[in-house]
């Protein structure tokens, strides 16, 4: 059970960072403790594994718990500070080791969303990222 936990939360990890098709788990381990980040968040938000698969789809129809389990893992990562300012420049440093640098700044800039709340900022930022890495991958 704990494997199939982790690989979900890695999986997880890939999704909100909207990383391209071709990602490798090697890439997602490119982001500092992303994947323990992932699994405490997901712990902590009371959901199990299958309401995630939904986040690999780009479907972020599950409310409240899965908009805060966002906001954990940003928070955890430094994408977003605990008042729910997303850090554009923690974003482009982490991803940029895995994707190209002027497609990670475009994404942040284009995505430097303020929802009505910390993890509606986290939900909002995702979901503008899933809505365009088609045209920037």
């Amino acid at each position: 059970m704990r494997l199939s936990v982790f690989i979900a939360s890695v999986t997880f990890v890939g999704a909100v960072l909207a990383v391209p098709q071709q990602q490798t788990f090697d890439d997602i381990g490119k982001i500092p403790n992303g994947e323990t980040y992932a699994l405490e968040c997901l712990l902590a938000s009371g959901l199990d594994v299958s309401s995630l698969k939904s986040l690999q789809t780009g479907d972020f129809s599950n409310g409240d718990r899965v908009k805060c389990l966002v906001k954990c893992f940003f928070e955890k990562t430094g994408f977003m500070d605990a008042a729910g300012n997303l850090n554009e420049e923690a974003i482009v440093t982490q991803l940029s080791q895995f994707m190209p640098r002027d497609q990670v700044e475009k994404l942040a800039k284009n995505c430097k969303i303020e929802g009505t709340d910390p993890c509606d900022t986290a939900y909002q930022a995702t979901d503008c990222y899933f809505k365009n890495k088609a045209g920037l991958f």
